[in-house]
């Protein structure tokens, strides 16, 4: 038996359960895809209505354009969204010193989702913005 041995056999495991990052890379996992599915849900209901045949028949109108109150709000979850996962993509990386630590997928593809639908929110509003003019 080594020095070493015995030092570890009197060694007390301090360290119990994951710690702080890994709970909060498990939390943020979970509420990316509560807030990519609040998105998801707020953007399709500013997308213009269907026409059905019953309201053809009936002769009811429908909204045929996007929703803009609701496109902002849709905008304000993907900013929040973003900054959410930026962060803890961050915290992640940080944390990547043991052999089981990885990078979250979902923190991933979170942050391509909001990223491409900031942009696309951009592209409509400057394109709405131009045929005021």
């Amino acid at each position: 038996m080594t020095m070493m041995d015995s030092h570890r056999s009197n060694f007390y495991e301090k360290r119990i359960g994951p710690d702080f990052l890994v709970y909060w890379i498990r939390v943020s996992s979970f509420v990316v895809w509560l807030l990519l599915g609040t998105f998801f849900l707020i953007t399709d209901m500013a997308r213009p209505e269907q026409t059905t045949f019953f309201d053809r028949l009936f002769d009811v109108s429908r909204r045929t354009v996007w929703d803009e109150q609701m496109m902002v709000i849709s905008f304000i979850v993907a900013v929040v969204l973003f900054f959410f996962s930026l962060l803890s993509l961050i915290i992640n990386t940080r944390r990547l010193k043991r052999k089981t630590d990885h990078i979250s997928i979902s923190l991933v593809i979170s942050l391509i989702v909001s990223t491409l639908s900031i942009l696309l929110y951009i592209a409509y509003a400057l394109n709405n913005m131009s045929s005021l003019y």
